[in-house]
């Protein structure tokens, strides 16, 4: 049983882990219906951002490195659960902040769901102090645009005649075609 919970307003980068303490038909029933996750959940949120699945689908992975390889989550955040993480079996529930919607919420859980960590993948650092020196970063380093050249008046002249001809040739041929 996991106790409510708050989460505040604008919050990313955040990832909930919870085991699904329920049948196989149950946790199916949840993953295909995402009014479902409301009962379990307590409040409504984007089934986009939830993914429910058996912890088998990751043999060979495991849960552990599903959440580092595949979420970016750091190593020593998973380090204090990994036995946890590793023991865990049937299925689970992975909440992402993005499910909120940048809405502050108290979640509520069903008693089926048990809170097993919750983790936090790094953002973007913009405040970088590297430099760029490739050739390709400096201001102005773009080669110049071709431009294309308009075609000439004498060209124009000759596109003008050629659908001329071919129009008046058309009109002959529907004239002998008609008539004949």
């Amino acid at each position: 049983m996991t106790p409510t919970l708050h989460i505040p307003a604008n919050e990313h980068g955040v990832i909930r882990v919870f085991a699904l303490s329920m049948t196989d038909p149950e946790a199916k029933a949840i993953k295909d219906d995402p009014a479902a996750l409301i009962g379990v959940l307590g409040v409504p949120v984007d089934a986009s951002h939830v993914e429910i699945f058996p912890l088998s689908d990751l043999e060979g992975v495991g849960l552990p490195g599903y959440l580092m390889d595949g979420h970016a989550v750091p190593e020593a955040q998973i380090a204090p659960d990994r036995i946890k993480l590793d023991k865990l079996g049937g299925w689970v529930l992975v909440l992402y902040s993005r499910a909120f919607d940048g809405a502050e919420v108290t979640l509520t859980p069903s008693p089926a769901l048990t809170l097993i960590g919750t983790y936090g993948t790094p953002g973007t650092n913009w405040q970088s102090t590297e430099t760029l020196s490739a050739e390709a970063a400096k201001p102005y380093s773009a080669p110049p645009e071709t431009v294309k050249k308009r075609p000439s008046d004498a060209a124009m002249s000759g596109r003008i005649a050629m659908v001329v001809l071919i129009g008046l040739a058309l009109f002959t041929w529907l004239f002998i075609w008609i008539a004949g």
